[in-house]
């Protein structure tokens, strides 16, 4: 009779060594690669929100599949919203469609695209009557077509309130009630800028802003800049996440800047075709209301539209200037 011999633990230790050396080379880890350049960016809808008026205010982000490649994609047929009447929107996307469809094809969507996921970059007001229809934003980067399909149907999926907010920005719920979610939005207004504006490559430009906001819900303490420390390859993130972003080289974690006193204003670049070189881009503030004051440089000539995000950790308000820059 044949008596196998019990495996001593170093061979059970080299068996489960062996079996993770296959795992991690089999093709669901390969799917996982991390692409610094190369791949697409995926624009996504958000959901909606009922205005007072009648009216309805879909939000849209994105995420660029790229950890590194951070493209310009101007506004036109690589870059275009339109909008669907019963349209079948699976499947490639035709052109034609998108270059003669109902209304413009600019809808305030950025063409200056930060890595990784950027959840409630943009919004677009649509009337009473757009109930039934779609609206759809394209983006076709790196040989490859993506779409997002903003849609007002089932409420109960795609409604947008302060919940799904602070959800979507790591905070959570903290067990309040929907009684207890009295946040009101930041207010935000820039101080003594044109809304068009004029500079030199390479001359500094002042950004002064003022912000102020309720206080709800306040300071946030999670040691998240610790935790996020230990992460490769820090991002910034933009729109919902906006107190997170910074382009990498200003070397500004990826951390929600409201924590730390319940309001911050970041400014970012969200549209131009040259690199923008902030100082004091991202400024904590007193609730109660503060100045700020940013300084900004631009690497070549162009229009550039620049934002200021007033963020009190859940919710965010814009105000944006353009440059010219000559």
């Amino acid at each position: 009779m044949l008596v196998r011999k019990p495996k001593s633990k170093f061979q059970v230790l080299g068996s489960a060594i062996l079996a993770l050396l296959i795992l991690f080379s089999s093709p669901l880890i390969s799917a996982q690669t991390l692409h610094r350049f190369g791949q697409s960016i995926q624009p996504i809808y958000e959901g909606f929100e009922r205005n007072e008026d009648g009216s309805f205010t879909m939000w849209f982000g994105y995420l660029n599949r790229n950890y590194d490649e951070t493209p310009v994609i101007t506004v036109g047929d690589k870059n275009a919203f339109y909008a669907a009447d019963g349209v079948n929107t699976a499947g490639p996307v035709d052109e034609n469609l998108i270059l003669n469809s109902p209304g413009p094809m600019d809808r305030g969507q950025p063409t200056y695209f930060y890595p990784r996921r950027q959840q409630f970059v943009f919004e677009v007001v649509l009337p009473a009557d757009f109930v039934g229809n779609e609206l759809i934003w394209s983006i076709t980067h790196n040989g490859e077509t993506r779409t997002a399909v903003g849609t007002l149907e089932r409420e109960n999926i795609w409604a947008v309130d302060e919940g799904v907010w602070s959800a979507n920005r790591g905070r959570g719920t903290g067990g309040r009630t929907e009684v207890e979610y009295a946040n009101a939005p930041p207010s935000l207004r820039l101080v003594g800028i044109e809304s068009t504006v004029s500079t030199r490559v390479g001359q500094a430009l002042n950004l002064r802003a003022f912000a102020a906001d309720d206080g709800v819900p306040g300071p946030y303490e999670r040691n998240r800049r610790e935790r996020m420390d230990q992460l490769p390859n820090l991002l910034p993130e933009v729109g919902g996440g906006i107190g997170r972003n910074s382009p990498k080289e200003q070397g500004v974690v990826n951390y929600v800047a409201a924590d730390e006193t319940g309001l911050a204003i970041t400014w970012i670049k969200y549209r131009g075709p040259g690199e923008v070189f902030f100082e004091n881009a991202i400024a904590h503030l007193d609730p109660s209301g503060e100045d700020s004051v940013a300084t900004v440089t631009f690497s070549q000539n162009g229009t550039y539209v620049l934002r200021a995000y007033a963020d009190d950790s859940t919710y965010t308000t814009y105000s944006e200037v353009t440059v010219e820059v000559r």
